[in-house]
């Protein structure tokens, strides 16, 4: 459903499942995901005072661009199946229907930031500078 942007009919159908069943699943996996105890232990943003990787100050090519830095930004398009009211403002610059994200990830490959569900035609610059 969030990868493949398929809705609560087809996984049922594809798992020989009831909407009910599939919608109060996918309920509990997100109610999981977004709880304190999961969130605490999982998502750690950086310290101020958290040393560059080692990696990143040995190699002469990333220190110069990256010494400081806590990691990477960047902005992707995720496939989606918006009403037929909102398919217009959803489609990207290539003609498919996406929501823009944009996510910041430390240097260790954790997600420090994450923003979604702009639409698809929404330019990276505005979602950076309203973020």
């Amino acid at each position: 459903m969030c990868v493949t942007g398929m809705s609560v009919c087809h996984v049922g159908e594809r798992f020989q499942k009831s909407n009910e069943t599939i919608s109060k699943y996918f309920q509990l996996i997100l109610s999981t995901f977004s709880s304190l105890p999961f969130y605490s232990k999982y998502v750690q943003l950086p310290q101020v005072d958290d040393p560059t990787p080692k990696f990143i100050q040995s190699q002469c090519k990333f220190a110069q661009f990256f010494g400081g830095a806590i990691g990477a930004m960047d902005g992707t398009y995720i496939s989606c199946c918006p009403s037929a009211a909102d398919c217009a403002a959803a489609q990207n610059q290539k003609g498919d229907i996406s929501q823009n994200c944009l996510a910041y990830v430390s240097f260790s490959m954790r997600f420090l930031y994450l923003v979604s569900g702009w639409k698809g035609s929404t330019a990276d610059t505005t979602i950076y500078s309203q973020s």
